[in-house]
């Protein structure tokens, strides 16, 4: 029970990453609140570990974050797991995938850090952990195939 009665708020908890870790920081004894896009996951994960809270919410969405930070009283840890990755090469991401993107896996962690982070400094300590998944990453070989493609090699 290392994590006895810390209050820990993940994201993109409906499924993966997310998912796993609300459970992990369950069964260490801490105080887990699950948020997610995906309320029937949600409910899913809540049926399953009735000790975890779960709520809704868009990370993407200012007005959704602010709203949802005024709700949480005190955080200990924040855990930011909401990602999405293109699938394709730069080349087959229009200019709003790549906006989409940026959105998702970037400016939701900074709305969550920035109406999150106050609570912390107010208690003079907490943890703010952003994952990415390495699914992300680009082979090498998908790499060369492009610039033999475009006959860059």
């Amino acid at each position: 029970m290392r994590l006895k009665d810390k209050k820990i708020i993940v994201t993109a908890a409906a499924q993966g990453i997310g998912r796993a870790t609300a459970l992990a920081f369950e069964k260490e004894g801490a105080k887990v609140i699950a948020t997610d896009i995906n309320i029937e996951k949600l409910e899913e994960l809540k049926k399953n570990s009735p000790n975890i809270e779960v709520q809704l919410l868009d990370s993407t969405s200012k007005q959704a974050v602010e709203n949802f930070a005024e709700t949480v009283e005190e955080v200990d840890i924040l855990f930011h797991a909401v990602g999405f990755v293109h699938h394709g090469t730069i080349m087959d991401c229009s200019t709003e995938e790549f906006f989409n993107s940026i959105n998702i896996n970037v400016y939701s962690a900074y709305l969550m850090s920035s109406s999150l982070l106050p609570k912390m400094l107010e208690k003079k300590k907490g943890n703010i952990i952003i994952v990415s998944s390495a699914a992300s990453n680009v082979k090498e070989h998908q790499i060369d195939l492009f610039m033999e493609q475009r006959k860059l090699l």
